[in-house]
């Protein structure tokens, strides 16, 4: 049988904690567009159009990491709102024992 010793608010400050990750994640990958857009200026040739290409190519997998990332956040927002709702359903129930 599982022991819980988690709280509601500690999924919720995690889920954040998640978030900011997220942003941070997000702004790297907007710093590095900017880098390699920029990499024109110091570099010619066909090596720095297979390299952007490459960079291009894994645009999706940046996304789906960020994505997933948000998608992790919001199942821990709903796991402590489930917690939440489930204890006070448990503690309605305890109130209302012999009545």
């Amino acid at each position: 049988m599982a022991v819980i010793q988690v709280t509601p608010e500690m999924l919720t400050s995690k889920a954040s904690e998640l978030r900011g990750i997220k942003e941070q994640h997000d702004e790297s990958m907007a710093k590095m567009k900017t880098l390699i857009s920029g990499l024109n200026e110091i570099w010619k040739g066909e090596a720095l159009d297979a390299f952007v290409q490459k960079y291009e190519s894994m645009q999706s997998t940046f996304t789906n990491f960020s994505e997933m990332l948000e998608s992790y956040a919001k199942l821990m927002d709903t796991a402590a709102t489930k917690l939440q709702e489930t204890d006070q359903s448990l503690s309605n129930t305890m109130k209302s024992f012999g009545e």
